[in-house]
């Protein structure tokens, strides 16, 4: 089913969010910039989407710098469990992180491509395409 923004235009970015919506114990998809503000998302109620954007940024960027240090490469994914929840981060788009927030234990071996189509949504959502090999974070040296 095809989301429509307030306009009633289609929401493709909101269209890949809802299919993260879908998997068992999901609380909440989001789209976040490299500031730490949400593009686009779909939450439950009382899922506090301002914070989680915020500091998942601060996570990321901390992480990508370890990684970086010994020289372990760039960031592909990031899951961070907590007792009440699980949260995992994947570059989406150049400056675009997904973040999914579940709860805790619900996701059991979520793993691979965790952004299959996401190259075709932001495509869609901003009328052009991104380079393949650029990736939230990427300092655009080749790999």
């Amino acid at each position: 089913m095809e989301d429509t923004d307030a306009h009633g235009q289609a929401d493709p970015l909101r269209d890949a969010l809802t299919e993260y919506m879908a998997i068992p114990g999901m609380k909440a998809a989001l789209l976040v910039s490299d500031q730490g503000l949400i593009i686009s998302g779909l939450e439950d109620a009382g899922v506090d989407t301002a914070t989680i954007a915020a500091l998942a940024i601060d996570s990321v960027q901390a992480v990508q710098r370890f990684g970086l240090q010994v020289q372990a490469g760039f960031l592909n994914a990031m899951r961070i469990e907590f007792d009440r929840l699980t949260v995992v981060l994947a570059p989406f788009a150049p400056d675009v992180m997904l973040a999914l927030v579940a709860t805790a234990g619900s996701l059991g071996p979520l793993s691979g491509d965790l952004t299959p189509d996401r190259e075709a949504a932001t495509t869609a959502a901003v009328k052009r395409p991104f380079p393949q090999e650029m990736r939230a974070g990427d300092t655009g040296r080749p790999s």
